[in-house]
């Protein structure tokens, strides 16, 4: 709905408005690299753990 009222031109932000953005997204980025670090060490660990099943399992 946002989306469609700025494509149409019903709603409009000034340049004000847009830098008070900045802040807001420059904060977040900080957050959002640190979740995506964790989700990362995540997957090593279930592919470590999958990796050690697979041997043991082998090993059998």
């Amino acid at each position: 709905m946002n989306q469609l009222l700025f494509a149409t031109g019903l709603f409009t932000v000034s340049l004000r408005g847009r830098l008070l953005w900045l802040p807001l997204l420059a904060a977040e980025a900080k957050p959002r690299a640190a979740r995506k670090l964790a989700r990362q060490r995540v997957v090593v660990r279930l592919e470590a753990r999958h990796a050690l099943k697979t041997v043991a399992l082998a090993a059998d």
